[in-house]
């Protein structure tokens, strides 16, 4: 009994160990993927940015799939679009872009987890289920998991001297984005948001009242956000009409491109993915959206 109980503390006082080990394990195998992108999509080393301060960085981060699985940053729907790549090098009044990909898909809860909060929720109608280290189960989920990797990036280019920082992203990759500037003052100039959202599909979120929930775990002072974000009528996982807490601020711009005479393309995710294509990123460039948007923050 006593060698029972002495494994219990052992396991109790560890797992939160053992859950940072496999964390950081994740992370290093996927941030060898972290590296500057031109135009083209060819790697390009920090040293030949020369002037930092006057460098409009954008961070962009892709979406995500099951807490289980390990993203790929190199698989086709998480690579940086076209239409953030043709960003690269243009000049916003006395800056100039410059594009960073940030790898971010580290692993999340396990199916037993999930299964417990799933079930949590369902007996409590919140999410308050903690881990046996006390700490909350949420905080493991990869949606915060995710989060937790853009903050620590975002800190480590503001610490070696880049003074403009705009975060990018898609689906979940931009919606951790709005979640990071609705919790900082200061932190970041701007979102480029490109069907943003997290929490399952439109209709997962009808009949399963905890994918609402995660959506807007951890979100912060909704009035201090400051994006551009893409949206399509048509887009099964974020309608339009999913972003009405966004216009708590005057500083949020919608660019809904239900109009594009792009089409869908299933390996991007269809509509959900439609600003991903290089069909729309051409379409952009006439139109300059995210261009005027850079223009007005800097």
């Amino acid at each position: 009994m006593r060698q029972i109980l002495i494994l219990i503390i052992f396991l109790l006082i560890n797992t939160n160990t053992f859950a940072d080990k496999k964390f950081e394990k994740d992370l290093k195998k996927i941030s060898k993927d972290n590296v500057f992108v031109d135009n083209t999509g060819k790697i390009y080393s920090v040293d030949k940015i020369d002037n930092k301060e006057n460098t409009i960085l954008v961070i962009y981060t892709h979406g995500a799939m099951s807490d289980q699985k390990l993203d790929k940053c190199l698989s086709k729907w998480n690579l940086v679009p076209q239409v953030i790549r043709n960003l690269h090098n243009k000049k916003i009044n006395n800056y100039e872009v410059k594009i960073y990909r940030l790898c971010s898909g580290v692993r999340g809860w396990s199916q037993s987890e999930q299964d417990k909060m799933w079930k949590h929720h369902k007996k409590t109608g919140n999410l308050s289920l903690k881990n046996n280290d006390g700490k909350f189960l949420m905080t493991k989920q990869k949606q915060n998991q995710k989060l937790k990797v853009i903050k620590n990036t975002i800190d480590k280019f503001a610490d070696n001297g880049f003074k403009n920082i705009i975060l990018a992203g898609h689906s979940s990759g931009g919606w951790q984005s709005l979640k990071i500037q609705s919790n900082s003052d200061n932190l970041i100039d701007g979102v480029i948001g490109l069907h943003p959202g997290a929490g399952g599909t439109v209709k997962n979120r009808k009949e399963w009242p905890w994918w609402e929930d995660i959506r807007y775990y951890g979100f912060g002072d909704y009035t201090k956000l400051n994006a551009i974000i893409i949206t399509h009528d048509k887009d099964n996982y974020n309608s339009p009409n999913d972003y009405s807490l966004l216009k708590k601020s005057n500083d949020v711009e919608f660019v809904n491109i239900s109009d594009s005479k792009c089409k869908k393309k299933a390996t991007l995710g269809g509509y959900h993915g439609l600003a991903l294509t290089k069909c729309y990123a051409d379409e952009e460039q006439k139109e300059n959206d995210l261009i005027n948007y850079l223009g007005k923050l800097f």
